[in-house]
C-alpha cells in the first residue's frame, strides 16, 4: 500500500498522519489493519483525538471488533469526550449496534447530551436489523417529541419494521407522513422501501400505484413488487413483471430468480420453471 510505504518512510509522525492512515485503512474495508495501527500510536506517546477515535470505532464496526470497540469507548469517557463530540457519540452507538450490543447502544445513546438525527438512526437501524419493531416505533415516538425531523433512512427503517410487523393500517400513516415530508420520489430507497412495506403488508394495489409513479426503476423497485405477489399467491401477476423487467432491460438477480422459482413451483408451470431455469445457467448463476 502507497500510504503506507509513504507513512513508514517519514521522519517525524503526528496526529494527522495517523489519522489519515488509519482513515485510509477504514474507508478501503480494511479494518483489521487500522486497530495495530491505533495502538502503535499510542505506543508511541501520540494520543488520539476525536477524529482518530471515531475511525477506528468504525474500523471495529466493520470487523464486529466488540470487546476492542468497549475498550476505545472507556478511553473516550475517560477523556470526556461523548460530552463535547457529537460525532463521536454517534460512532460509539452505531459500533454497539453493529457489533448487536444493542443495550450498550441504547445506554451510550441516553447519556449523549444532545442527539441529533444520526443518533436516532443509528439506534433505530439497529433495532430494525433484530427485528425489534415496538423499540423502533418507540424510538420513532420519541424521535419526534424532541423536535427532531426524520430523514430517509429514518423512514427506511421505520418501513422495515412495518413491514415486518404487516400493518396496513400502519403503513397507510407513514405513506402519508413520508408524503408530508415531501420525500416522495426524490429518494429511490424511500419509494423502494415504500413498495416493499405496502407489499409486504397485502397493500399490493397500494404498491403497484408507487411502482407506477417511479420515473425510474431499479432491480430494487421489481423485485420488492414481484416478492409482494408471490408472497401474497398473486404467481401470475409476478411471472408479468419478470417479463416486463426483461423488456425494460433491467436483468433479474438472485433474490428475483427465487420469488419466480417459487412462483413457478406454485403454478406447477414445469414449462416456465425450466425457462427460468436455462436462463440461470446462461448468466451463471448455478456456477455460483
Amino acid at each position: 500500500m502507497k500510504a503506507q510505504d509513504v507513512f513508514d518512510n517519514l521522519l517525524v509522525r503526528n496526529i494527522v498522519s495517523y489519522s489519515v492512515l488509519i482513515t485510509g485503512y477504514c474507508l478501503n474495508g480494511y479494518g483489521e489493519e487500522a486497530l495495530p495501527r491505533f495502538e502503535k500510536m499510542q505506543q508511541e506517546g501520540i494520543p488520539p483525538d476525536g477524529v482518530t477515535f471515531t475511525c477506528i470505532l468504525k474500523a471495529c464496526s466493520s470487523i464486529s471488533a466488540l470487546d476492542k470497540g468497549e475498550e476505545i469507548h472507556a478511553e473516550i469517557d475517560r477523556k470526556g469526550l461523548l460530552e463535547k463530540n457529537i460525532v463521536l457519540g454517534n460512532a460509539v452507538v452505531d459500533m454497539y449496534v453493529k457489533c448487536g450490543a444493542l443495550a450498550k447502544a441504547e445506554n451510550t445513546f441516553n447519556t449523549l447530551l444532545v442527539r441529533d438525527v444520526i443518533s436516532w438512526n443509528a439506534l433505530i437501524s439497529g433495532y430494525a436489523q433484530h427485528g425489534l419493531n415496538d423499540e423502533v416505533f418507540g424510538c420513532f415516538k420519541r424521535m419526534h417529541e424532541e423536535g427532531i425531523t426524520p430523514d430517509a433512512v429514518t423512514f427506511v427503517c421505520i418501513m422495515k419494521a412495518c413491514g415486518s410487523l404487516g400493518s396496513s393500517e400502519k403503513a397507510e400513516e407513514i405513506h402519508a407522513e413520508v408524503r408530508k415530508h415531501g420525500l416522495l420520489g426524490k429518494h429511490m430507497m424511500i419509494c423502494n422501501a415504500l413498495i416493499d412495506m405496502h407489499a409486504k403488508c397485502g397493500s399490493l394495489a397500494k404498491a403497484r400505484e408507487v411502482f407506477d409513479d417511479l420515473p425510474v426503476r431499479d432491480i430494487f423497485s421489481w423485485n420488492a413488487l414481484i416478492s409482494g405477489y408471490v408472497k401474497h399467491g398473486l404467481d401470475a401477476e409476478s411471472l408479468k413483471c419478470f417479463a416486463k423487467m426483461k423488456e425494460e432491460c433491467i436483468s433479474p438477480d438472485g433474490v428475483t430468480f427465487v420469488c419466480i422459482l417459487k412462483a413457478c413451483s406454485s403454478m406447477g408451470s414445469m414449462e416456465k420453471g425450466e425457462d427460468v431455469h436455462v436462463e440461470m445457467g446462461k448468466q451463471g448463476f448455478l456456477e455460483r
